[in-house]
């Protein structure tokens, strides 16, 4: 029995593991599905109503969970209401699909770490825990970046160069754009640790690399650009201003053909201030200037637009032209008061999502903790409750049905009683029977000898009164046919009962003749071969005959009772 019980409970784990991972699996083809879209809201609304559909029709939590996160993708511009979002996914999730839940924390430390960069790392270590336990990682890669990015914009180089390594020793080889960025993203650490010429190697190797592939997509085409901007980076800080100057322009005339990448021309904006006014190309200075006041009012990120602001207010300052520099110095209080009130309101929204779901303290890290506890502790006295509930249910009804077995069982009892009664009084009542029938055979019996007896007076003796002897014999004859006439009426007396015997005999063995019926009665009587010879005018061996044939009929062995199977028909 224990044996079973392990079978089973590893079977239902066995299935449950198998449930989850199938799950997990669809997920991340829902992620493939929408990153492939390449943020087409449209698309992505669709997919969401798609998956949401599947939900109301269904009412699997698998596609409430599929249609939460693709909801996320809708509002790329307001990371509170993402935030929200997925919050409330980690929530409906609680654990269960490894998936959400590592995906959902990563989300999470890639969108709170400007705001709350500590928290942020503990999601980011949160995923990292449960992808490094599986054996086909989700996101680890991804988030040996992100927390290597993390190291880096916290000044860690040389821990933000070990998180890179191990990104790059899990991401697959054809993977190129990845393998490229985490080149760059050497290149960028050395280049903090001062080893200046180690970061022009690897971010050389990081766009040929890169350059080498064929059919570039858009994104890939962009970050080769990226990073040629940040080797002209490089030679700048080697001085070495013409190969600085070239790569540069290469990255600038990219990002002005291609009209949406205008927001990245501010990155190396002030680098190449730099570069132009170290070499004296004041001429390069001013159509820089001019192109900046050029994409200016195309930038929708007023982080950008502050940093443009700022470089055109230097720069105006470097050529005395108080005027535009007074332009662009309110323009950038304007932009800087604008800034710091989204600034405010999203951090106001983002503390907000934060106190309702995580956080009630100042201390984070502990008060993570504490949620977490509470959620389990509450998960607990939950488990704890719903088993008390359902214990003393099971333990009510238990009672019930019990007080109604004991019901049925008393009733039954009484049936059992009153049917043993009436029994034991038909049994005493065909017993009474039986012994009448017996003494009314024996004087039968007796008579017929007395007749006999009579007989032979009468022929031994020759002066005996004649009408004496007739009158006794006469006297006789009566008394043998009221005793016929009794055993009849015996016999007879239940004849409804015997009928409806008779009825119901025929219909199992509808072989049997009428005459095999009537002695079926006289053998449930459970009368002698001798007796029923006397009441049918026959010899005890012509009784015996019939009862072997009516045996041999109904398929009874020699040694079963005939009188006990028809005693068993009612």
């Amino acid at each position: 029995m224990i044996r079973k019980l392990i079978f089973l409970l590893i079977s239902l784990w066995i299935m449950n593991s198998c449930h989850s991972e199938n799950d997990n699996m669809y997920f991340q083809g829902i992620d493939k599905e929408v990153t492939e879209i390449n943020q087409n809201h449209g698309k992505i609304y669709a997919i969401y109503k798609r998956e949401l559909k599947k939900y109301q029709t269904t009412k699997d939590l698998k596609y409430l969970l599929s249609s939460k996160y693709v909801e996320s993708f809708l509002f790329p511009e307001n990371r509170s209401k993402q935030i929200s979002i997925i919050y409330e996914l980690l929530r409906i999730n609680d654990d269960e699909n490894e998936y959400i839940t590592i995906a959902c924390n990563f989300f999470l430390s890639l969108k709170i770490e400007d705001t709350s960069p500590k928290l942020s790392l503990q999601f980011l270590n949160e995923s990292i825990k449960i992808d490094e336990k599986k054996d086909n990682h989700f996101f680890l890669p991804h988030l040996y970046h992100a927390k290597g990015r993390w190291y880096f914009k916290h000044n860690n180089y040389s821990l933000a160069k070990i998180y890179f390594a191990k990104a790059l020793k899990n991401l697959k080889k054809d993977n190129v754009l990845y393998v490229a960025s985490m080149y760059n993203n050497f290149a960028m650490c050395n280049d903090k640790l001062g080893s200046v010429d180690s970061a022009i190697n690897h971010i050389r190797f990081a766009i040929n690399l890169l350059s080498n592939k064929k059919d570039l997509t858009e994104e890939e085409t962009f970050f080769i650009y990226i990073m040629k901007g940040n080797l002209g980076s490089f030679y700048l800080e080697k001085k070495d201003y013409a190969k600085a100057e070239l790569y540069y322009n290469e990255q600038v005339d990219f990002q002005v053909k291609g009209k949406k990448y205008h927001f990245n021309i501010v990155r190396n904006s002030d680098e190449l201030f730099q570069l132009y006014e170290l070499t004296k190309q004041p001429g390069k200075e001013k159509k820089l200037a001019e192109l900046l006041i050029h994409i200016l009012p195309n930038l929708t990120n007023t982080k950008n637009k502050i940093v443009a602001c700022a470089l055109l207010r230097k720069y105006f300052a470097r050529q005395n032209d108080m005027e535009n520099m007074k332009v662009f110095s309110d323009r950038l209080d304007v932009l800087n008061k604008k800034y710091n009130n989204e600034i405010t309101k999203e951090v106001d929204n983002i503390s907000d999502v934060l106190n309702g779901y995580i956080i009630k303290n100042i201390n984070q890290k502990f008060d993570f903790k504490i949620r977490d506890q509470r959620r389990k502790n509450m998960l607990l006295l939950c488990l704890v409750l719903a088993t008390i509930v359902i214990s003393v249910n099971i333990i009510l009804k238990i009672r019930e049905r019990n007080k109604k077995e004991k019901e049925k069982l008393e009733r039954l009892n009484f049936l059992l009683e009153s049917s043993k009664e009436n029994l034991e009084k038909d049994i005493q009542l065909q017993k009474g029977k039986i012994k009448n029938l017996h003494m009314n055979l024996n004087l039968k019996i007796e008579t017929e000898r007395a007749f006999l007896e009579n007989l032979k007076k009468i022929k031994k003796s020759k002066n005996i009164d004649a009408e004496e002897t007739v009158k006794d014999l006469f006297f006789k004859i009566n008394n043998l046919l009221q005793i016929d006439e009794k055993n009849n009426d015996f016999v007879n007396e239940s004849s409804e009962e015997n009928k409806e015997f008779m009825k119901k005999l025929s219909e199992i063995y509808p072989f049997l003749s009428d005459h095999d019926l009537k002695f079926c009665v006289y053998f449930r009587l459970n009368l002698s071969s001798k007796e029923i010879a006397l009441l049918e005018n026959i010899t005890p061996g012509s009784v015996r005959v019939y009862k072997t044939k009516i045996k041999s009929k109904i398929g009874l062995r020699k040694e079963e009772e005939l009188s006990t199977v028809l005693n068993t028909i009612k």
